[in-house]
């Protein structure tokens, strides 16, 4: 089973996943540094692109990026690794690609431009990360994105260039992407595909509350706390395994840094991305229900792959306005938190 499930009977005060101040690892600036977790290896120089600082962005090495820059300033190459609320990768690829077409840094981009393809192999998953690439307008001829999963982690990796067309630029992420040595995960992630917004659904009311036991919210995060356990690969098979996650499609309503997710098929709400560090919000029903004859619960919840917060239980699927409105309210029913140990459970028992 997994090594560490503590749980902790307190009152919750904190309103949103916390995160550290970024800090900046003492790395020797000529050698290559290796993320330990994954075995991604971020060379001192890239072909002609010098490794500028890495930084972490949570504690210890759960978010850390750095970025490469040729003499001239010419190419722009950043690699990130870090830990997310969802390893969806489908989905937080539309997330970053929508965050990406805000930064007018490098020029204006040309979304009708767009190139999508996918890559992978038998280590990551046959298909299963996602490359996205831009025509620009202004200084920067082009720019794009590729984004992977191994095991419980997304990689991502940005190429900008004013010497290469979108053509190029696309085949050389791929390529960067393929040549970037990790460690084979226990699992493979599925096929990734390219999100396409939602047809009209129409927006939901309010639904009922639904007031959950100590043992509903127990069941409601243990599935977290298999998930952060790095050691229960096969406890989590079959409760949170990649090809259970349903076909999603965009939101309309959605726009860069806070984007919306539904169920394809039913048109359920199902997902919210801040951003695109790996924030998320989620909601659905728990894996059981305690009430005989009744439906399980639908909870929801907020994570960033190192700490997810549970903040209210619902009768049915609520719609994005009211999921906003109750994270804005901040009251934090359960959280579950990654440990050194496997992870730390606390339920508030106020209610």
């Amino acid at each position: 089973m997994y090594r560490s499930l503590i749980i902790v009977a307190a009152v919750l005060a904190s309103t949103s996943p916390a995160r550290a101040e970024p800090e900046v690892l003492d790395v020797d600036p000529a050698q290559d540094w290796v993320h330990a977790p994954t075995g991604v290896r971020l060379p001192a120089r890239n072909n002609d692109l010098a490794r500028d600082r890495i930084t972490s962005f949570l504690a210890g090495e759960n978010n850390i990026g750095t970025s490469y820059f040729s003499p001239d300033d010419s190419e722009i190459l950043s690699i990130y690794v870090y830990r997310s609320g969802s390893y969806d990768v489908s989905m937080m690829a539309d997330a970053a690609i929508a965050a990406m077409s805000t930064n007018d840094q490098l020029g204006s981009i040309a979304a009708d431009s767009a190139i999508f393809s996918t890559f992978g192999d038998a280590a990551v998953g046959q298909a299963s990360g996602v490359a996205a690439t831009f025509s620009v307008v202004g200084d920067y001829r082009s720019t794009g994105l590729a984004l992977f999963r191994t095991g419980n982690w997304l990689v991502k990796i940005r190429l900008s260039s004013k010497r290469t067309d979108a053509e190029t630029l696309d085949r050389r992420l791929r390529m960067l992407a393929a040549g970037l040595p990790v460690d084979p995960p226990g699992r493979t992630a599925p096929p990734a595909y390219r999100i396409a917004e939602c047809e009209r659904f129409s927006l939901r009311g309010e639904v009922a509350r639904r007031k959950l036991a100590m043992a509903d919210w127990i069941i409601a995060t243990a599935v977290v706390s298999l998930s952060y356990d790095e050691t229960a690969e096969d406890e989590v098979q079959g409760v949170i395994a990649p090809q259970d996650t349903p076909r999603l499609c965009r939101d309309r309503q959605s726009r860069p840094g806070r984007m919306f997710y539904r169920d394809a098929e039913s048109g359920d709400p199902r997902t919210i991305v801040f951003g695109d560090s790996g924030t998320v919000s989620q909601v659905g029903e728990t894996a059981i229900s305690l009430e005989e004859a009744t439906s399980p619960p639908v909870v929801l919840s907020i994570g960033n792959g190192m700490r997810t917060e549970f903040y209210a239980g619902f009768e049915s699927t609520p719609g994005f306005a009211q999921m906003i409105r109750t994270l804005e309210d901040g009251v934090v029913q359960a959280s579950v938190a990654r440990t050194d140990d496997g992870s730390e459970i606390t339920l508030n028992t106020t209610e």
